[in-house]
């Protein structure tokens, strides 16, 4: 699945950057399905991204520190180093 990332690709309030990770997604172009994990800080849904089945991961965010948190779980887990077949793909709402 080669989601498309579009310049200049940053988070929302628009301090965070990634060349790998596409920090905004406009709603109408993903479908949340049912939650499959809730944690401190986010919520994973099962969804979908243009037909394919994707992990949805939407922060719970109460301070600016939360993103730059959240921002920097988002890199470690789209590491190619952590690339298996049975790893759903990310995208983040």
């Amino acid at each position: 699945m080669g989601i498309e990332i579009v310049e200049p690709n940053t988070c929302i309030r628009g301090c965070c950057t990634s060349p790998s990770i596409p920090l905004h997604l406009p709603p109408a172009s993903y479908t949340l399905l049912s939650p499959i994990a809730r944690g401190a800080e986010s919520v994973v849904y099962e969804g979908t991204l243009d037909g394919t089945r994707v992990a949805v991961k939407t922060p719970i965010l109460s301070t600016s520190e939360d993103i730059n948190k959240f921002h920097k779980e988002l890199q470690l887990l789209w590491s190619p180093s952590l690339y298996h077949l049975n790893f759903l793909s990310f995208i983040v709402v």
